[in-house]
This record gives structure tokens, C-alpha cells and sequence, in this order.
């Protein structure tokens, strides 16, 4: 019924992660495929639409997300404490926003090669109608990879992700 894929490209900064383009290709049961791309340089972001946003310093997009939350965990080891908040501007297709997680208890996670440590990080608010909200859950033995993350659309309407396999990082 629906198709989403997410790439991003950047750079390596010191810093973590500088996305320079962001590609999202959804596609939607009864709907017209939709393609769109975000644009990133000289402290701004150009939007699907063409509109360009400035000061975005640090701006992350949907999918590079992810690799900076576990760059910041390995980097800055005080953000794995309960409470603790990371907050980045994140891009989307139609807005630019401030973006705050909240990192939570541990938790063992079950997965298909055995229970995993983890910890829970939730944002702190909601996405603009139409946009998606990511929960994950991080194994700091797996550098602090997500090793489930559920994408959120609405209280009612979500798609649950769980790693099916050690890393290979892991399985030396």
C-alpha cells in the first residue's frame, strides 16, 4: 500500500554529518508517486518546492538523522543519560524546524540474535501534518546504532522497523 525510500549524501565534518542532498521517493496506493529533493549549502536548505530557508546550522534531514544521533552518542558520552536532549534543526520536504529528542531508560530489546541493551529516545513534539516522527531504540554494543525505530505518522498509523541481523561491525 505505501513505499518510501530515503537517501541522503553529505559530508563528514567534525561536527558529525553535513547532508548536501536529500532524495524521498514516496509512493502511495491510489496516489501519483512523489518525488522530492532537499538541497543543502552555505548555511542553508533549498526545500522541495524551491524555497530556500537560512541559518540552519547543524540541520539534519530524515534520514541522516540517524547516523548523527549515534555519532553524538559515541562522541559526547553525556547525552546517553536518562533526560538528556539533543536537539538539531531537521529538514523536511515542506518545513525546517527545530528538533529535540529526549533520551530515555534502558531497556533489553529481543531480537532475532538475542536480547540487546538498549536505550529509548523519543522526540519531544510532533512533525508538520503529512510528515513523519521517529522513536528509536540505540544498543550502545552496537556503537549505538538503532536497532528498532518506529516512524510514526499519527497515534494510530505506524511502521515498527527491528535490525534482523547482527552488524557486521558486531559480528567480529
Amino acid at each position: 500500500l505505501f513505499t518510501r525510500r530515503m537517501s541522503s549524501e553529505g559530508r563528514l565534518v567534525d561536527d558529525g554529518l553535513a547532508p548536501e542532498r536529500f532524495d524521498q521517493d514516496s509512493k502511495m496506493a491510489l496516489r501519483d508517486r512523489l518525488r522530492e529533493t532537499l538541497r543543502f549549502g552555505g548555511n542553508g536548505v533549498w526545500l522541495a518546492n524551491g524555497q530556500r530557508r537560512e541559518g540552519w546550522t547543524g540541520v539534519q534531514d530524515a534520514a541522516s538523522q540517524f547516523v548523527q544521533l549515534s555519532f553524538l552518542f559515541n562522541t559526547q558520552p553525556q547525552l546517553r543519560a536518562p533526560g538528556s536532549e539533543i536537539a538539531f534543526p531537521l529538514a523536511l520536504p515542506r518545513h525546517v524546524l527545530p528538533w529535540v529528542y529526549e533520551v530515555g531508560e534502558h531497556e533489553p530489546l529481543s531480537t532475532s540474535f538475542g536480547e540487546i541493551d538498549t536505550f529509548h529516545v523519543k522526540p519531544k513534539g510532533t512533525a508538520p501534518p503529512g510528515n513523519l516522527t521517529a522513536e528509536m531504540w540505540v544498543a550502545p554494543a552496537l556503537r549505538y546504532l538503532p536497532v528498532r525505530i518506529r516512524l510514526r505518522q499519527d497515534e494510530a498509523t505506524f511502521i515498527d522497523l527491528v535490525i534482523s541481523r547482527k552488524p557486521e561491525l558486531a559480528a567480529e
